[in-house]
């Protein structure tokens, strides 16, 4: 009997012993630091709780054969987290700063999406996150875009600038290629498809067809009662306007040899019998500067602040104290860590955004 109640106590020991030791594994794994920016610990729970909202909208990258992406993904993570905190640094000393109203709004524009607060609870569920997470992400955007406004606004484009962006770009981004317009009629044939007729049969229905625009029917009225072609037999067989090297290359030769008005002759593809019909043509063309000037001045802007931003997030990392573990140390395997991806580009919420993963952190799925 003392045997074996000092069996049930040596047993008893282990277990607690062993509850302890994972306790403390737990805690340490919760705990331990994988980067800190200016003192502030970047811990693996907290980079968990974005992976795990990346895990339900991008389950494909997390399968088994990319698994050795998932370290770039957390460190695209870390970096992510260290421009929120440098963020929230640069905000208190220029006294930039988030009111709890303004992420009530922005909140409240979430929710409303949702109708029922059923179904916004099933949004936080299907995104892995909740109420407390949403808000924290909020307040990072928010703070985030009114730092971007505050260090760009001044930053302006001139005419003579958008004017020579045009020049230098007319003969390439400008240009259209000549185009034409097509309407077709289209009989299918296919061994494999019981749905199908046979090539002979589908010969047989598109040179009817052919005989009865040949004996005054209108090609559209035709296209409507024969062609094939779900998505355009009853519009007449319009197919719309095509550049070189968008159709089938038998198609598009038949195509290209008619005048405006023309029918062709029986051309075969690998999508059936045609009968096609040009009707109308447009040659190549420049794009008028008036018509792409606003849309010009605007890509120029946003090129030009994104580079501030660029700078800004650098000169700010230069200056801060920042370190990393030594699994995620950008100078031990930049193969493994996506460095530079953290520093190449940015979106206007004061967010930088490079990689898919930065994307779904930035926006998650609505």
């Amino acid at each position: 009997m003392v045997k074996k109640n000092n069996i049930l106590k040596s047993v008893l020991f282990l277990i607690i012993i062993f509850i302890i030791s994972g306790l403390l594994l737990t805690l340490s794994s919760c705990s331990s630091s994988l980067a800190e920016v200016n003192g502030y610990k970047i811990t693996q729970k907290e980079v968990d709780s974005y992976t795990a909202s990346l895990k339900t909208t991008n389950p494909e990258i997390f399968e088994a054969e990319n698994k050795d992406k998932l370290k770039i993904i957390e460190r695209q993570i870390i970096d992510y987290i260290i421009v929120n905190k440098l963020m929230e640094k640069y905000g208190a000393e220029n006294n930039i700063s988030v009111l709890e109203k303004e992420i009530d709004i922005e909140f409240k524009v979430i929710r409303d999406r949702y109708g029922s607060e059923a179904d916004f609870q099933k949004y936080l569920t299907s995104n892995n996150i909740n109420e407390d997470f949403l808000r924290v992400w909020l307040k990072d955007q928010i703070l985030g875009s009114k730092i971007f406004e505050s260090i760009t606004e001044n930053i302006a484009v001139t005419d003579k600038e958008v004017q020579k962006y045009y020049d230098e770009n007319k003969e390439t981004i400008f240009k259209t290629p000549e185009q034409i317009e097509v309407s077709h009629i289209l009989v299918k044939f296919g061994e494999n498809d019981t749905a199908r007729k046979t090539k002979e049969e589908a010969l047989e229905k598109i040179k009817t067809a052919q005989e009865k625009i040949e004996n005054g029917d209108s090609f559209e009225n035709i296209a409507n009662r024969y062609s094939e072609d779900e998505n355009t037999n009853t519009n007449g067989g319009a197919l719309g306007y095509f550049p070189k090297g968008n159709l089938v290359a038998e198609f598009e030769d038949a195509a290209y040899k008619l005048n405006i008005g023309e029918i062709s002759d029986i051309v075969e593809t690998d999508y059936g019998f045609h009968i096609i019909k040009v009707t109308d043509k447009k040659p190549e063309s420049i794009v008028p500067f008036a018509e792409v000037k606003d849309q010009i001045k605007e890509y120029l802007l946003k090129e030009l602040k994104s580079e501030k931003w660029k700078e800004f997030i650098l000169d700010l990392k230069d200056k801060s104290e920042i370190t990393y573990s030594d699994a995620f140390n950008p100078d031990a395997d930049t193969t493994t860590t996506g460095a530079d991806s953290q520093e190449s580009g940015t979106t206007e919420s004061g967010q930088e955004n490079e990689s898919p993963v930065e994307e779904q952190l930035i926006t998650p799925s609505t």
